[in-house]
């Protein structure tokens, strides 16, 4: 692949500048552009033709419509309260998934934990149980068993509600 040459880039860098790019948006534009230049050359066009197609896209209206778009994002009161998935999503789309698969991270891996804890001591007691030919909940494998059942029934019991609260989302 052809890289451009600094006289090159400061060609693109200088366009930007003109259109009005504002300080905090002008080398993330210019990285943009660089690899939208090189990537018209990789297919064949030379570096001038390449320059005019991108400069279609970078016009003025892009440009200040960008500005605009960046100077309402997050301010810095609002970056201290934001998450990490908060500040990665702030010009994704949200709507798809991984955002509420992010979120909702914390409370499937506190589930599968329970559920998996509680289904290991169910288990451990039924082999024990089955090999002593007896049961009791009063003593110590009725115990587990009943943790056991306690983390399953606390796991079943969130994934439950989570999902309900997620489909009542969804309709309002």
């Amino acid at each position: 692949m052809q890289k451009l040459s600094t006289a090159q880039i400061k060609q693109l860098h200088d366009h930007l500048i003109r259109q009005g790019a504002s300080d905090a948006l002008l080398y993330e534009l210019l990285d943009h552009l660089i690899c939208e230049v090189e990537h018209y050359m990789w297919i064949g066009l030379p570096f001038e033709a390449a320059f005019d197609k991108v400069l279609l896209e970078a016009s003025h209206t892009a440009v200040h419509y960008l500005n605009q778009t960046y100077q309402t994002a997050m301010d810095l009161d609002a970056m201290r309260g934001a998450t990490l998935d908060d500040i990665v999503f702030e010009f994704r789309n949200k709507y798809y998934g991984a955002y509420d698969l992010r979120q909702s991270y914390r409370l499937s891996l506190l589930n599968a934990l329970l559920l998996g804890i509680g289904a290991f001591l169910m288990l451990v007691v039924w082999v024990a149980a089955f090999n002593q030919r007896s049961f009791s909940y009063m003593s110590p494998l009725g115990l587990l068993w009943l943790v056991g059942v306690s983390c399953v029934g606390v796991a079943v019991g969130s994934w439950f509600l989570h999902n309900l609260r997620q489909r009542y989302m969804e309709i309002s």
